[in-house]
């Protein structure tokens, strides 16, 4: 099978880190792939070092002659049997551009809003085979948009192999490059000092870093040592960092920004505990990547946070926008040892049983077979049991 993914993002976050991780999972399924994506992109960039099809192109909206004119050239040129669009503009742009060809369209979605203004845009998403949501909750999105059931299918995120976590009762030596000790020099950080709190993605309000540091001033008269660590580019030129910073100078926080790291997992296992503070997380790929590398997690329980972590199991969740509540359970996984302990041998397990990048990349196989046959969709080809709220199940 010949499989065109396509995206236009510029930077390289969770869905773009999907598209890649796909990208590689079906060309050693043995597919040929072809990565469509703008020039000069950080995707364009990392698909270059990984060694996967790449052809650029302008890729703007579906109102732009020219990208439509562009994409229509190139897929009458490469004749992919997929067409597998990854951004919510793009769709449209797919739409458009395969007009007349043989191409079957198939979209992700990566979103958890619904769909805006379905009405006007329904004839162009009508051209969609299949819609693949990355988790429960971001279905149920485009359920509320109105978006047909027949058409929506998930198919839950997943991660590739990593490093496993040292075991509590065989610590990795202090001097390992990838050891806690190791990676907190890394990152400048005091490796005696206090715990660690650590926060991975995006810098913007919508993920709402802001509430970890409202959460750490609430904990620093109990860890006055403590150490918030947040790792993540801003796309805002820097602006949003800069209040942070501000920020954590008001609350006294001992604040340290890294910046954009693409090997951001890798220093996950420099952190006590993980904050996934977003109010509405479609999935949360960094989530799996804590939990894989044995660092438990507290998240908001929105979005798709409630279907990766069991509450009390691998991690804890809390409602949104509550410091005092993401406080409280940030103190809880630091003190209760019995709790810590259980969190970090569960959360591997977690990972392994239900969200193996293979079994996303073969079900993802299955949405393109059934497309192309024009066959019925199954709901959903989630592995992982839902959300689970007592602690005592």
């Amino acid at each position: 099978m010949h499989v065109a993914l396509l995206s236009s993002r510029r930077d390289f976050y969770g869905g773009e880190v999907h598209f890649r991780d796909l990208a590689l999972g079906l060309q050693e399924r043995g597919h040929r792939v072809t990565c469509l994506v703008r020039p000069h992109s950080a995707l364009a960039r990392s698909l270059d070092e990984d060694r996967v099809g790449v052809v650029r192109s302008r890729l703007g909206s579906a109102l732009d002659p020219v990208s439509v004119a562009q994409l229509a050239g190139t897929l009458r040129d490469l004749r992919p049997d997929i067409l597998h669009t990854h951004c919510p503009p793009d769709y449209y742009l797919a739409a458009v551009a395969s007009l007349g060809s043989r191409v079957c369209n198939v979209a992700t979605r990566h979103q958890l809003y619904p769909i805006s203004f379905l009405a006007a845009k329904r004839p162009l998403l009508d051209r969609f085979a299949a819609v693949i949501a990355v988790s429960e909750a971001v279905r149920d999105g485009l359920l509320a948009s109105g978006m047909s059931a027949r058409r929506v299918v998930t198919v839950l995120n997943g991660i590739p192999p990593c490093e496993a976590a040292a075991s509590p009762a065989s610590p990795a030596s202090p001097t390992s490059p990838s050891s806690p000790t190791s990676l907190r020099r890394e990152l400048g950080l005091q490796p005696d000092g206090g715990p660690v709190i650590g926060y991975v993605g995006r810098l913007c309000p919508q993920k709402e870093p802001d509430l970890l540091l409202q959460a750490a001033a609430l904990l620093r008269g109990r860890w006055p040592g403590l150490q918030i660590v947040l790792v993540g580019g801003d796309g805002d030129g820097g602006r949003y960092a800069d209040q942070l910073r501000v920020l954590g100078r008001r609350l006294r926080l001992a604040v340290r920004i890294c910046g954009y790291r693409r090997d951001a997992a890798r220093l996950i296992r420099a952190f006590d505990v993980m904050a996934v503070t977003s109010r509405a997380e479609p999935f949360g790929l960094v989530t799996l990547e804590a939990l894989a590398r044995g660092v438990p997690v507290v998240a908001t329980c929105s979005g798709g946070s409630r279907e990766i972590i069991r509450d009390g199991r691998e991690g804890l969740l809390v409602p949104p926008g509550d410091p005092q509540a993401l406080a409280i359970a940030l103190s809880r996984l630091l003190c209760e040892h019995t709790l810590r302990a259980r969190c970090e041998q569960a959360g591997p397990r977690r990972v392994a049983s239900c969200f193996e990048h293979s079994r996303q990349v073969r079900n993802t196989e299955k949405v393109y077979r059934l497309a192309l046959a024009g066959a019925p969709l199954p709901t959903s080809m989630a592995a992982a049991p839902t959300w689970c709220p007592s602690r005592d199940e």
